[in-house]
């Protein structure tokens, strides 16, 4: 009897235990699904609720390996609307959004937006772009913030409130006119009274470098309407830095007791240095002449390369970040009608004996004060290769290159071994 009561004891406990850990399933896997359906509502209701929306400090690249961009968000019923400094910093555009649920809930830009979705685009010869999200995961979010991490490249970003009296447009002004005032990339590191060490600003990734001691810091920054904002704080001694506030009569950036101060090289020159007529050094004994006036678009020249009593006109490009001046490959139109598809200024190597090809490599020329000339010097654009010389191939009309008689190239000028050019007016 007792072993039969026993028994039917522990049938019953079994089963009630059962019965428990079935109730304590749905107990807990229905509420988080709930919970999960809560928090897209809550995370859609603040982020709308923000009436002159949210500023993000938006960093690409897997491991913050690229740059910061700054992006204005409003949400409102369902739509974005967003500027930024990613490709025109004026442009406002307006598309749909979403919080939805995935593992947890998502902040998705699920239609095309002109500002937002060119971070996460790919380019020719480059996949991943720059390495940019436009789907996010809400790790948390109130009224003074919303935290963000990327889906797929997992960088942490976060939306902080615009203030109500701001206007949009000055605040993208403010980033335009920062911009402008640090196109010199050079800086002094100060402390108080002492200058630690040099820093550059990389603008075309966004980045900023400085070595100090056994410490180099390589780091992504964003430009705000005041100056910049540091993905990776700074520390020296015991203090971090993170936040500079740009000063343009003094041409700084500074927190608290640090101090960047923008130092122009000798080797920086404006574009109107470039401006004049130039003699250019090549291998071989001829007077070629340079002629560069301000081109239309901004920081261009338009070139006139006089040679073999011909004029032929060049492009040019001007780097306000370093001062100095790129020749690249480019159509070049024949003033002579000797070539019936025109000419190709292809770069070169004459120590390799090599032409690279259309659209391939350049020539930089930057300015040497102890020489008073121009030194000529290969872009680095191509792998392994120097360029050193450029060479103007003719085309017929089958729009390939002109052979001569030994199966050649016909050139309808050379320029050889480029080493420099000195300015004569």
């Amino acid at each position: 009897m007792k072993k039969a009561y026993f028994l039917f004891f522990a049938v019953v406990m079994a089963l009630a235990m059962q019965s428990c850990l079935h109730d304590n399933d749905t107990t807990f896997d229905l509420p988080a699904a709930q919970r999960i359906d809560k928090s897209v509502e809550d995370y859609t209701q603040i982020l709308e609720s923000a009436d002159n929306g949210w500023v993000l400090q938006y960093y690409a690249g897997k491991n913050y390996s690229y740059g910061g961009y700054t992006l204005l968000l409003k949400f409102k019923n369902g739509h974005v609307t967003a500027m930024g400094d990613v490709l025109d910093p004026e442009e406002q555009a307006t598309s749909e959004y979403a919080v939805v649920k995935d593992q947890g809930p998502m902040l998705s830009f699920n239609v095309y937006n002109k500002v937002i979705h060119p971070l996460a685009e790919p380019w020719l010869g480059n996949p991943d772009g720059v390495q940019g999200d436009y789907e996010f995961s809400i790790l948390s979010a109130n009224a003074d913030s919303v935290v963000l991490q990327g889906r797929k490249w997992k960088n942490k970003m976060v939306l902080t409130p615009m203030p109500k009296e701001a206007s949009w447009e000055e605040y993208m002004l403010g980033i335009i006119n920062v911009k402008a005032g640090m196109e010199v990339t050079t800086y002094n590191v100060i402390q108080g009274n002492d200058t630690l060490t040099q820093a550059s600003f990389d603008p075309s990734i966004r980045r900023l470098t400085l070595k100090l001691g056994q410490t180099t810091w390589d780091v992504p920054y964003c430009t705000t309407a005041t100056g910049i904002v540091l993905g990776q704080p700074i520390t020296i001694g015991n203090k971090q830095y993170s936040n500079f506030v740009w000063d343009e009569n003094e041409k700084s950036l500074t927190d608290n007791n640090l101090k960047l101060v923008q130092f122009v090289p000798k080797s920086h020159k404006s574009l109107d240095f470039w401006v004049g007529e130039w003699t250019l050094k090549t291998s071989i004994r001829r007077r070629i002449t340079l002629t560069l006036e301000q081109g239309s678009a901004q920081n261009t020249l338009n070139g006139k390369l006089h040679i073999n009593n011909v004029t032929y006109e060049l492009q040019l490009t001007y780097d306000p970040a370093t001062g100095r001046i790129e020749l690249p490959g480019q159509p070049v139109i024949d003033p002579t009608y000797k070539y019936p598809a025109g000419i190709v200024l292809i770069p070169a190597s004459q120590q390799e004996n090599k032409l690279f090809g259309e659209g391939k490599g350049s020539m930089y020329f930057t300015w040497n004060e102890d020489t008073e000339r121009a030194d000529a010097e290969d872009s680095g654009q191509i792998s392994g290769h120097a360029v050193d010389s450029f060479f103007g191939v003719a085309y017929g009309e089958d729009l390939q290159p002109i052979l001569n008689a030994e199966g050649g190239y016909v050139f309808a000028f050379t320029l050889p071994k480029i080493q420099y050019m000195t300015k004569t007016k």
